[in-house]
């Protein structure tokens, strides 16, 4: 990696450690997430030292997309995995996974001078051991990513009561130590969660889901409409709403709406009648860049997200919509009715399954063709407003208060050394 040189006398005064863990993510698994992440932090701190750690495939992956910056070391670790084939909802199974994390955290922090570390996608356990262990390693910040955990856990909760008292709803309800925040990637989320613990209301930190501005710096203009082509993006998932979009599609008799489906089968939905679709779901993860050029050719994404679930969950979906500027015909979550009201309107937001239907019934391409270019000049704004280089400057205010570095920055704070950490770290009640 290419070194980035500060100016004279000031990297020597201000360089500090920012730490980076992902010990959920597999393979390409939020990969184009973790590449904005690391974007907006070296964007907000120049010429601090970055450390990412992951697993090594998911390092080897992400380490190709961020080789134009500087000053990262890439390092491996082993992935929170419960033992003896329990699952991770299990408190006991689940506790000593995230406790091998937290000692794993302990001892790459040892020493350092360290300004933030982050987790880059967090469950109950994790939750509970790292972010309440947390003070007694360092006094540094720890940002704690949420992705779509939250959202699962709002779907399905186990009427174990053991269980149930373990996992990520029960565990907020627990105030957080003040250095620990929790990150929400999407408008809407924190006053989602403040319905269920109003406690952490200091604690929540929102960064809009970033957006890879060159994935879509060569968007071709907007071509006429011929055919209206409809996509479903993503996971093909009962939660992200695939069954109410295969319905959709058999259930229109339109010779001008085209259906396709982009991104990966689920066992969920297998067995739906989908032969309507002009493209179905891959029965294998789809390269990137496969993906964005699917997207890249549909006119509309429909995204009939689980309501319940997407009130809790910065959708990296709708960010790639965003990024392919395409508008929504989706229902009217908060966090979508939460851009809308921030940005203007993106497409249309319906109540229910019967408008959903109704609307794409009674859709009028001219009409849609006259409101696309307004809609669009909103998804441009939004794609600014989300790009790393946007969102570095009021995520370093949202760190500490203060501008990012080379303007004023907050003394380092030196983590305990393995030893004493190791010592200390025991299982929070």
């Amino acid at each position: 990696m290419r070194q980035v040189d500060a100016p004279a006398g000031q990297a020597a005064a201000q360089t500090a450690e920012i730490a980076l863990f992902d010990f959920l993510s597999l393979d390409h698994v939020h990969l184009a997430f973790n590449e904005g992440y690391l974007r907006i932090v070296r964007a907000a701190y120049p010429y601090d030292h970055i450390s990412f750690h992951a697993i090594k495939g998911h390092v080897d992956r992400l380490s190709r997309c961020v080789a134009d910056l500087g000053n990262i070391r890439f390092e491996t670790c082993k992935p929170f995995e419960t033992s003896l084939g329990f699952s991770q909802h299990n408190p006991i199974a689940g506790r000593w996974a995230a406790r091998q994390c937290l000692i794993s955290v302990a001892r790459k922090i040892s020493g350092r001078s360290l300004r933030l570390a982050a987790l880059l996608g967090v469950n109950a356990n994790l939750l509970a051991v790292v972010g309440h262990g947390w003070p007694k390693m360092t006094a540094a910040p720890l940002h704690m990513i949420l992705h779509g955990q939250l959202g699962e856990a709002m779907i399905w909760r186990s009427r174990n009561p053991f269980i149930r008292a373990g996992d990520l709803i029960s565990k907020l309800r627990r105030p957080l130590p003040a250095a620990v925040k929790l990150v929400a990637l999407e408008l809407g989320v924190k006053e989602a969660i403040l319905e269920i613990s109003p406690s952490l209301a200091s604690s929540i930190v929102i960064l809009e889901h970033p957006i890879l501005i060159s994935e879509w710096a060569k968007c071709s203009p907007l071509e006429p409409l011929g055919k209206i082509r409809i996509g479903f993006v993503g996971h093909a998932r009962r939660a992200k709403g695939f069954d109410v979009f295969a319905e959709l599609a058999r259930g229109c008799s339109r010779a001008d709406i085209e259906f396709c489906a982009i991104g990966l089968s689920s066992p969920e939905t297998d067995h739906l009648d989908i032969g309507r679709l002009a493209r179905k779901p891959s029965q294998i993860p789809l390269p990137r860049q496969e993906y964005l050029k699917a997207l890249a050719g549909v006119d509309l994404v429909c995204l009939p997200l689980h309501s319940r679930a997407y009130d809790f969950t910065g959708s990296g979906t709708v960010s790639d919509a965003i990024g392919a500027l395409k508008p929504l015909i989706a229902f009217g979550s908060r966090t979508l009715q939460a851009i809308f009201a921030q940005y203007g309107r993106i497409g249309w937001l319906t109540e229910d399954r019967n408008s959903l239907f109704e609307l794409v019934r009674t859709l009028d391409p001219v009409e849609f063709e006259r409101q696309r270019s307004a809609w669009i000049t909103n998804l441009k704004a939004i794609r600014r407003a989300r790009s790393p280089q946007a969102l570095a400057q009021p995520y370093a205010s949202a760190i500490f208060g203060t501008k990012p570095l080379g303007t004023s920055s907050r003394p380092r704070i030196t983590a305990k050394s393995s030893r004493d950490t190791n010592a200390s770290i025991l299982l929070p009640k």
